[in-house]
C-alpha cells in the first residue's frame, strides 16, 4: 500500500516561509491565534480547511491578503 504524502499547501509554504523570516516557529503562531500546533499543521498541509483562522494568521504573520487570498 502505497504512503500518502504529506504536502503543504500554497498557503501553508507561504506561511512557513513567513515563519522562517520572522524567527517564530509554529506552535508560537498556533498560541497567537488560539489553536493547536497539530491543527494549525492540519490547516498548513490542507487536512483542515481552517477558514476562520485565515484572516488572523494573515495578520499575524503581516501577510499581504490579496496575495494570501489568492492561496
Amino acid at each position: 500500500m502505497a504512503r500518502k504524502q504529506n504536502r503543504l499547501t500554497d498557503f501553508g509554504k507561504t506561511v512557513v516561509k513567513a515563519l522562517i523570516e520572522q524567527d517564530m516557529t509554529k506552535t508560537e503562531l498556533a498560541a497567537q491565534i488560539g489553536t493547536s500546533p497539530e491543527y494549525l499543521s492540519y490547516i498548513l498541509h490542507g487536512v483542515r480547511s481552517g477558514e476562520k483562522y485565515f484572516a488572523p494568521i494573515v495578520a499575524a504573520l503581516d501577510l499581504d491578503y490579496r496575495q494570501s487570498n489568492q492561496l
